[in-house]
C-alpha cells in the first residue's frame, strides 16, 4: 500500500513566516495553484486515491479537495494530524517573537528541538510524536490488508516532521533536517506491517525561489 503525504498549500501567513498552528487559516491564491497543479500532476501520473486523510483545518481540508477533486464529505478528518499549537507565538513573526521576552527561547523549536520548553497552550514534541505515532500505527496499519492501494495524507508543516520521523527513525534534534515546501509530496509504501520511505520532497509545480518557501524540488 503507499501512502503520500503532503504539507497543504501557501496561505497569506506563510508569506509572512507567520506561526499558524491551530489558527484557522485558509490557502490563498497561490496555494490553490500549488494544490491544483498537483492535482494535475498526480493525473498525469495516473494516480488516484482510494482514501484521503486531513487535518481539520481549513487551509488543510481545502488542499485535500483540490488535489483530489473530493468532495469534504469524503475526506477523513483526523486530530492526530492537525498542526502544533503554539499558544501566544501563534500569528507572530520571528522579529515578533524575538522581541518578545516571553518568547525569546521559541527559537529552540526550530534551532535546538531537544531543549525547547513548550510555553502554556504549547503543545509539546512528545505530544505531536505520540498522536503521529498513533496514526499511523492505529490507524494506517489497519488498511494493508482491506484492498486499498493509495491513501493521500494532508497535514502541515510541522507535523510533517513528526509523520515522517516515525518512518525514517531520526532523532529529535534533526526534526528540522529537511525542508518541507507548500504540498511537497512524500511516498511511503506499507508492506508486511512495516513502514518504508520511498522519495521525499517532490513537488508537482515550479517554486519561486525568491518566494516565502525558497525550495524547488523535482
Amino acid at each position: 500500500m503507499n501512502i503520500f503525504v503532503t504539507r497543504h498549500g501557501e496561505t497569506e501567513w506563510n508569506t509572512h513566516w507567520k506561526l499558524q498552528g491551530r489558527s484557522n487559516t485558509v490557502l490563498n491564491e497561490k496555494g490553490k495553484e500549488q494544490a491544483t497543479q498537483t492535482r494535475i500532476g498526480f493525473e498525469k501520473a495516473g494516480l488516484s486515491f482510494d482514501r484521503v486523510y486531513s487535518s481539520p483545518l481549513k487551509r488543510a481540508v481545502e488542499t485535500a479537495m483540490l488535489m483530489t477533486g473530493k468532495s469534504e464529505n469524503e475526506i477523513i478528518k483526523d486530530d492526530r494530524i492537525i498542526e502544533f499549537c503554539f499558544g501566544k507565538a501563534e500569528g507572530k513573526t520571528p522579529a515578533e517573537r524575538d522581541a518578545d521576552p516571553e518568547l525569546k527561547n521559541f527559537h529552540n523549536f526550530f534551532d535546538d528541538p531537544e531543549n525547547f520548553i513548550p510555553l502554556e497552550g504549547c503543545e509539546s514534541f512528545d505530544s505531536v510524536l505520540a498522536r503521529t505515532a498513533s496514526f499511523w500505527e492505529d490507524e494506517i496499519k489497519s488498511l494493508e490488508n482491506s484492498g486499498i492501494q493509495n491513501v493521500l495524507v494532508v497535514t502541515h508543516g510541522g507535523t510533517m516532521q513528526s509523520l515522517l520521523l516515525h518512518i525514517d527513525g531520526r532523532e529529535l534534534k534533526d526534526y528540522w533536517k529537511s525542508k518541507m515546501a507548500n504540498c511537497t509530496l512524500n511516498k511511503i509504501v506499507l508492506e508486511n506491517g512495516k513502514f518504508s520511505l520511498e522519495y521525499t520532497g517532490k513537488v508537482f509545480y515550479q517554486e519561486d525561489k525568491n518566494s516565502a518557501e525558497g525550495f524547488f524540488s523535482k
